[in-house]
C-alpha cells in the first residue's frame, strides 16, 4: 500500500498482518504434492482447508448437528464415553496439553476422537485410533 499524501509505503500495524489458510485440493492427480502441502499446513499452523474431497454438503451439515448435539449433553453423559487407551472418545476441557512444558492447566477445549472399527483379531486392533469401541 502506498500512502497518497507522500508516495511512501504505508506501514501497517503488526496486528493488521493477514495469515493466508492453506487450501489443500484432493482432487489434484498429485498426491504427493497435496500430502506435503497437508503436512506443511499442519506443522506451520495447524490449521487448513480442504476442496474437492468428494464429502457432500447434507453429510457435513448432519455431521456438525450430531456434534453439536453431542458436545450440548451434561458432562455426566459426556463422560461415558470417555476416552479409551486406544484414544478414541471424549476428552473433557482442560484434559489435553498442546504445550506441557509451557502450561500450568490444560487446553481450553473439548474433543470426540474417533477412529477405524477393526475387529479385535485385525492386526491393525493394537494401533492407537483403530479396534473395537466397547462402551
Amino acid at each position: 500500500m502506498e500512502d497518497s499524501k507522500k508516495g511512501a509505503p504505508e506501514v501497517l500495524p503488526a496486528y493488521s498482518k493477514v495469515s493466508v489458510l492453506n487450501c489443500i485440493d484432493l482432487f489434484s492427480s498429485d498426491i504427493q504434492k497435496s500430502a506435503s502441502l497437508l503436512k506443511q499446513a499442519c506443522l506451520d499452523s495447524g490449521c487448513f482447508y480442504v476442496i474437492n474431497h468428494g464429502i457432500s454438503q447434507e453429510f457435513m451439515e448432519e455431521v456438525f448437528a450430531q456434534s453439536k448435539r453431542f458436545f450440548n449433553l451434561p458432562i455426566s453423559e459426556k463422560m461415558k464415553l470417555l476416552r479409551s487407551e486406544k484414544h478414541r472418545g471424549y476428552t473433557p476441557i482442560l484434559d489435553e496439553y498442546l504445550d506441557p512444558e509451557n502450561q500450568i492447566h490444560g487446553d481450553y477445549k473439548e474433543g470426540y476422537y474417533i477412529g477405524i472399527e477393526v475387529l479385535e483379531d485385525d492386526p491393525d486392533a493394537q494401533k492407537p485410533f483403530f479396534g473395537c469401541v466397547a462402551y
